[in-house]
């Protein structure tokens, strides 16, 4: 998926919504894992209606802040091993999850998906992040750092022009 795709994926998503949840999903001592934290980490966007966590590896424990917040979208980061070339991206909705093997949490995220989406109201989606490893070491690899950079940028530019149209919302 080029720039340009997951740039509109993102404002589609996130259209028509006042408040947004962006979550960092993984662990970060197992290389590729983290590139969920790890872009939520290095997110220049500070807004109070934008709530940006790093909930490692237990993500189900942020249903109860999520749902005072009042999240309208859940944009969930995670690796996922779809099979697809090493830095691949894909948006992924809970009913597609299925055969996809997620990170290294325990609650598989087609449920969490289903409960955030029960608990909050909110919509969900998963990008996800085709890792090269996921072995235990720090830092991501550098293929997957590159990745992480840009989605870092590409993010922060859709929220900034989003939160610029919400006043309105």
């Amino acid at each position: 998926m080029c720039d340009s795709e997951i740039r509109k994926h993102l404002e589609e998503f996130i259209n028509d919504a006042k408040r947004v949840a962006i979550l960092g999903i993984g662990n970060d001592l197992r290389t590729d894992d983290g590139i969920g934290p790890y872009i939520v980490n290095h997110l220049r966007t500070k807004h109070q209606n934008v709530f940006i966590e790093d909930v490692g590896s237990i993500p189900e424990a942020f249903v109860s802040p999520l749902a005072e917040f009042g999240a309208e979208r859940i944009i969930m980061i995670d690796a996922a091993d779809m099979r697809k070339p090493v830095g691949h991206i894909e948006f992924v909705a809970k009913d597609r999850i299925g055969g996809i093997a997620i990170s290294t949490h325990s609650m598989p995220l087609s449920f969490l998906m289903q409960y955030l989406e029960d608990s909050t109201g909110a919509e969900t989606i998963l990008l996800g992040v085709q890792p090269r490893s996921i072995v235990f070491g720090e830092g991501l690899t550098p293929e997957i750092e590159e990745v992480a950079r840009k989605l870092i940028i590409l993010i922060d530019a859709v929220l900034e022009v989003h939160l610029r149209g919400t006043k309105n919302v």
